[in-house]
């Protein structure tokens, strides 16, 4: 039978070094809604294996157990999202943004290539690419009654240059919160393979989907595998990002050489706890994401609730995927600086539209992976923020 997990069960990080509560939180003088980590608890199994490499007290050099590594993340492809992987395909990376991005960019890009992407969109495409000699350009989504789309002309006009080497995806999106559908992905497909572009999907956030909104693999498009490359891992859906255990998806053999030149290069080691902990999430903990799934869409329903009753001139962009919610708040007619102020005044912290992109400005992110209390609480004082302001 599976375990009922209690995502409400209080979880107090103050002072445990966690970026969002500590740094962005202040100590507790906030509550932070930005950072995107869950306050939940890892599910069990995950505690449990951790807990077992721990307490067998030698943390010495370890020996990667790729063929259990490679077999947990095919077998969640599958059976979470119906691909069927070989095994060979499979890369671990140190992270998302600092192992599996940094990498893929130095082993399939040249200083001065141009990589396009889709603002806006997760802050660290931009700066872990410009950081790393390489040009970026953006074809912003384009908002068109309330949901975000794909400027294709734009897109296409772009991706012909000869210059621009890979385009860069987010699927689930952050911050915009688009499940990209079949037919989306196989346009973006074509258009990579006609113009030899490579296609880079982070596709962290796949596993938190509402609804009718099914997370397509980008793999699953017929004939992607000769230039499509996925990034992801556990860290989003199970908290388990300070592990930074993430792998890459590479079925094409010439860039799997290549990206295995960079990881060998520079002598890259493994988390031996992360990996545990990647390995018990993917093998022993469907039941913590559907349950936590459910959780999270009812505290996507107390924000449109609170929206349409508090502030309703404030519109969610209804999210398909993420516990990442991205608020319009262009009707205030407020700068940034005023937008965040207003909010950290009023004890929220929020993070700041246009770091995804001057597509971004007059939006916030808000983060809504927390305890329902939680929650209740920093809505509380927006409330009361919000009438004062108003007074």
């Amino acid at each position: 039978m599976d375990k009922r997990y209690d995502f409400d069960e209080p979880v107090n990080r103050i002072g445990s070094d966690s970026y969002k509560w500590d740094v962005e939180g202040k100590g507790g003088e906030l509550i932070p809604l930005g950072v995107a980590d869950t306050d939940f608890k890892a599910p069990d199994p995950v505690i449990r294996a951790v807990r077992q490499k721990a307490e067998f007290g030698v943390y010495a050099y370890g020996a990667f157990p790729r063929k259990r590594f490679q077999s947990a993340v095919a077998g969640w492809y599958e059976k979470r999202h119906g691909l069927v992987l070989d095994p060979a395909v499979i890369r671990p990376a140190q992270g998302i943004m600092p192992g599996a991005l940094w990498m893929l960019l130095l082993a399939l890009t040249s200083p001065g290539d141009t990589v396009l992407i889709q603002e806006p969109v997760y802050h660290n495409f931009r700066i872990i690419t410009e950081n790393m000699d390489r040009k970026v350009i953006s074809s912003d989504l384009q908002l068109q009654a309330g949901r975000y789309g794909i400027n294709w002309s734009d897109l296409e006009e772009k991706a012909k240059r000869p210059e621009v080497r890979a385009l860069l995806i987010c699927n689930p999106h952050n911050p915009v919160g688009r499940v990209w559908t079949e037919v989306e992905l196989s346009r973006l497909c074509n258009i990579c393979k006609e113009n030899q572009v490579l296609l880079v999907s982070d596709e962290i956030h796949g596993d938190i989907t509402y609804g009718d909104h099914k997370f397509l693999p980008i793999l699953s498009i017929p004939g992607a595998d000769d230039y499509a490359i996925v990034m992801s891992g556990p860290g989003k859906t199970f908290n388990l990002a300070g592990f930074y255990s993430a792998y890459v998806l590479l079925p094409n053999p010439e860039l799997r050489k290549a990206y295995d030149r960079v990881y060998n290069q520079f002598h890259f080691d493994y988390n031996f706890m992360g990996t545990e902990a990647l390995i018990a999430a993917y093998t022993e903990c469907e039941d913590y994401v559907d349950q936590e799934t459910n959780y999270l869409w009812e505290n996507i329903r107390t924000i449109r609730d609170f929206l349409s009753e508090v502030m309703p001139e404030i519109k969610l962009i209804e999210p398909e995927g993420t516990y990442l919610l991205w608020l319009d708040c262009r009707a205030w007619g407020l700068t940034q600086e005023e937008l965040l102020n207003l909010f950290t005044g009023w004890g929220v912290r929020l993070n700041d539209g246009s770091m995804y992109g001057a597509a971004g400005k007059g939006f916030l992110r808000i983060n809504i992976a927390t305890q329902k209390a939680t929650l209740l609480q920093a809505l509380e004082r927006i409330q009361n923020g919000y009438k004062a302001w108003r007074t």
